[in-house]
């Protein structure tokens, strides 16, 4: 099981890392531009560039992709000494990655609300596969869906309802509108669409929502019928960070479970294949959502 961590941890390498910040990504580019070429010039491979560094392999592929990964000047220095840079360049370079940590990412101004790991590996995630069911999956919620859905007792304090609804809703709109969204594929159980949520309109605003995101190029979503037979116990996530790493989440109370071994992430994988194999199509999809839809209008 992966234990929680705070949002600044410690990487691989023992630095401390902090957040390459979503802001500036004219900057961010220029920075990984910079470290791309100058990799290239010194005619070294990522593996060799690693090896040199004591890192895993995917830390840089992901550094080299712009993914949103935590990246520290100290780090920053040592690619520009590893590839023989100016220190000009050098000196360029880990100011605009010291800039970029003083961008907190969005859950830091929701830490009494979103403490958990999940948001900060979410947030590099480069894929996401999420089953989903009682309810819509949380990237997928529209904001009415949202304060109904905290409105239903579970959290008696209005005060603290009005952070969660803020946390939630700025979750959303940090990593589905940013330069470089994931690629997130969604099967959604029945049961979650057929629960009526705030009520019919509430409903019908998430419902046009979904057919909306879906027409994004990066989301796809598809409905698993109840009568396929085939619900799980729980909804789960499986995040993929840059090529290699991955890390699944299972949604259970009281704060969710992550677990990592090869076995279960296999097994996982299997299952969500499977479930996307039994659910509508896309466009099927699409239009069983759009019935739904009409039929909440017409009662």
């Amino acid at each position: 099981m992966m234990t929680t961590t705070p949002a600044n941890r410690r990487d691989v390498d023992g630095t401390k890392e902090a957040v390459v910040a979503q802001g500036s990504p004219v900057r961010r580019h220029y920075l990984v531009s910079q470290l791309k070429r100058l990799r290239a010039q010194a005619k070294m491979s990522q593996e060799q560039v690693a090896k040199e560094l004591g890192w895993d392999t995917s830390k840089l592929y992901r550094i080299e992709n712009g993914r949103f990964v935590r990246l520290t000047t100290e780090a920053v220095a040592a690619l520009c000494r590893l590839y023989g840079s100016s220190d000009a360049l050098r000196e360029e370079l880990v100011e605009i990655a010291k800039a970029a940590r003083k961008q907190k990412p969005w859950w830091f101004q929701h830490e009494d609300v979103a403490g958990n790991a999940f948001y900060s590996l979410e947030n590099e995630a480069t894929k996401i596969q999420e089953y989903a069911m009682g309810v819509v999956p949380g990237l997928l919620q529209h904001p009415d869906y949202i304060e109904a859905l905290m409105s239903r007792g579970i959290v008696t304090d209005p005060e603290e309802r009005q952070k969660r609804i803020a946390a939630r809703i700025e979750r959303c709109e940090s990593l589905l509108n940013r330069d470089h969204p994931p690629r997130i594929w969604a099967v959604i159980d029945e049961s979650a669409l057929r629960c009526l949520v705030g009520g019919s309109q509430v409903m019908r605003t998430q419902f046009q929502h979904l057919l909306e995101l879906n027409k994004r190029p990066n989301i796809d979503i598809q409905v698993l019928l109840l009568s396929k037979g085939m619900a799980q116990s729980c909804g789960y996530i499986l995040l993929h960070l840059g090529e290699t790493d991955r890390v699944g989440y299972l949604d259970v109370p009281p704060s969710g479970h992550f677990f990592e071994g090869p076995d279960a992430l296999a097994n996982h994988e299997d299952g969500f294949e499977y479930m996307q194999a039994a659910a509508l199509p896309l466009d099927d999809t699409q239009d069983f959502i759009r019935q739904l839809a009409d039929e909440l209008e017409k009662a």
